[in-house]
């Protein structure tokens, strides 16, 4: 009833306006709150490994320029037919020594995910293959639960609302979840000849390393470690060819400027 509702809002705003309050409005709708978090334990964070690494292999020998820590993000913006799907699943299947998850729209399908793995003539996948794969198109963040995995979103797509800076968000959510040594390595889609994904300067904020690929080139837009501190990757670009159902990459050479 209105009096009851009015008489839990004035409690709410005790609550709220108490010396010591337990939790605040949230957002701009009337009737939202959310409770004030408790300081957490401090980390003990001297006792840890310097320069642990992620120990990810990635195509293109690109670990050679760059240094990957554990819990942290890579991008892989792709314009369209550029490779992005075949630079994720060879990154999947240089990696199945270890657990990898493979989160896919599948958008051509389940035949052609297994066509384009079948076509890496060049590496033997076991049967049943050492590595998991899951039809996602939404809500990424909410499959990424294990420590020790390395997971690998093909791709992250624009909300169905159509709100490109939507996306930003999203890395950051599958960021968050990211828990003891994982990492991500997340797909995103980008107009031709521009090096930044749909959604802009936000989604290079969470990145460690952040790739554009366009037709038979791969460039680094960004890497916030690099693995010689004398050798700066950052707009290091390569050229080449793929073959086999775009998953084989061949004849890479790395170019300087434009």
């Amino acid at each position: 009833s209105p009096a009851s509702l009015g008489k839990l809002r004035k409690i709410m705003f005790d609550i709220c306006h108490a010396k010591e309050p337990i939790c605040e409005p949230c957002g701009k709708k009337d009737g939202y709150y959310r409770p004030i978090q408790n300081l957490p334990s401090p980390l003990n964070w001297q006792n840890g490994e310097s320069r642990l690494d992620s120990k990810i292999i990635l195509p293109f020998n690109l670990r050679e320029y760059v240094f990957i820590y554990p819990n942290t993000t890579i991008i892989v913006a792709g314009a369209k037919s550029s490779g992005k799907t075949g630079f994720l699943y060879r990154t999947v299947v240089l990696n199945m020594h270890r657990k990898v998850i493979l989160l896919s729209t599948m958008e051509g399908g389940e035949a052609q995910l297994r066509d384009r793995f079948n076509a890496m003539t060049d590496v033997v996948i076991p049967k049943p293959a050492p590595f998991e794969v899951y039809h996602v198109t939404e809500h990424f963040h909410d499959y990424i639960k294990f420590p020790d995995t390395l997971y690998v979103i093909d791709y992250l797509d624009v909300p169905e609302s159509g709100e490109f800076y939507l996306i930003a968000g999203l890395i950051s959510k599958i960021q968050r979840k990211l828990k003891e040594n994982s990492n991500a390595v997340i797909g995103l889609q980008k107009p031709y000849g521009r090096d930044l994904a749909f959604g802009g300067a936000g989604t290079i904020n969470d990145a460690t390393l952040y790739l554009a690929l366009d037709s038979h080139k791969l460039k680094i837009v960004d890497a916030k470690v690099p693995a010689d501190p004398t050798i700066i990757p950052k707009n290091m670009q390569w050229k080449f060819a793929y073959e086999d159902a775009g998953t084989k990459f061949t004849s890479i050479s790395q170019i300087y400027g434009d």
